[in-house]
């Protein structure tokens, strides 16, 4: 009997980083800076209602692409971008 190993276990303790606290992290500051982005209304209860109905949903996204990607690098790379993105969007916006 042949028993196939694949390197999934190896990388085990980045995926757990980059699914766990790295996710939940992005995921709060994507909510933070979503109003952001969001289209203005004339009502500016969307703004505040729309964040947070979409949470589980980002979260979600956050928290299955480091583990379904099949490169760590690029998924470190794209969730450590967009984590720097965002947090750039709400510093300047506090300040200008």
């Amino acid at each position: 009997m042949t028993i196939i190993k694949h390197g999934f276990n190896k990388y085990l303790p980045a995926r757990f980083w980059l699914a766990g606290p790295l996710a939940l992290i992005l995921s709060i500051v994507i909510m933070a800076a979503s109003p952001l982005w969001l289209p203005h209304k004339e009502n500016h209860l969307y703004h505040m209602v729309f964040p947070v109905i979409l949470f589980p949903l980002i979260w979600s996204l956050c928290f299955f692409y480091p583990l379904l990607e099949t490169s760590l690098k690029r998924a470190t790379l794209v969730m450590s971008s967009m984590l720097v993105l965002n947090i750039a969007l709400i510093v300047f916006s506090l300040f200008l």
